[in-house]
């Protein structure tokens, strides 16, 4: 099968640099920006976002049972790929010299993503109320991812409106995701026959006092 896209042309042999003492660092196109630089700033967020799934397929691994199990190990992996692709993107906004053939995020990436969401809530009853996260870790860990690619989003917003040429497709992709993670976390809790804690107004501590 033709690969999409060049394999990353890396030689990582010494783990310092030196080059970020002084708070700097080098985005994609060689452009010198300092450590909070926006665009900075939101590909760290996805670095914490991929470490995120990382623990999501941790745990499952403990789960084979599971229905789907190597689809969604599968899936997970391919995610964390996806999101160093939407970095490059991330990396590379507002820089010279950059290749055309850069990693970045398709329509099918998304396309997927929904077809992903359709196929497991088609499994999953309506929900009368928002959910509370819990569970078990694997659960957890997938709320937290969901949650951190919300906080992603609305750091790409941000870069957005300082640079709006951005692909929108980054930010769509983050939408999708944080839609799949939640759907992931209820198809999880019903396949190990978790409950499902939803929110109570009412059911406070106070209440009973």
């Amino acid at each position: 099968m033709k690969k999409k896209y060049k394999e990353p042309n890396l030689n990582i042999s010494k783990v310092y640099t030196k080059v970020g003492d002084k708070g700097t660092t080098y985005l994609i196109g060689n452009e010198k920006v300092p450590k909070n630089d926006l665009r900075v700033e939101s590909y760290g967020q996805i670095d914490e976002l991929n470490v995120l799934m990382g623990h999501c397929f941790r745990h499952l691994n403990s789960f084979p049972e599971i229905d789907n199990y190597s689809y969604i190990s599968k899936r997970l992996i391919s995610i964390q790929n996806e999101l160093f692709n939407l970095g490059t993107v991330l990396a590379s906004l507002g820089t010279s010299n950059t290749n055309d053939n850069l990693p970045k995020i398709e329509n099918d990436d998304i396309i997927l993503l929904e077809k992903d969401i359709d196929d497991m809530n088609s499994a999953l009853d309506p929900l009368k109320s928002f959910v509370l996260p819990g569970g078990n870790d694997l659960t957890l860990y997938i709320h937290s991812a969901r949650v951190m690619c919300r906080k992603s989003e609305r750091s790409v917003v941000s870069v957005l409106s300082k640079y709006p040429d951005t692909d929108i497709k980054v930010l769509k992709y983050l939408n999708r995701l944080s839609d799949y993670l939640f759907v992931l976390g209820r198809f999880i809790s019903m396949k190990l026959d978790l409950a499902e804690n939803l929110w109570d107004p009412n059911n406070i501590s106070s209440k009973s006092i």
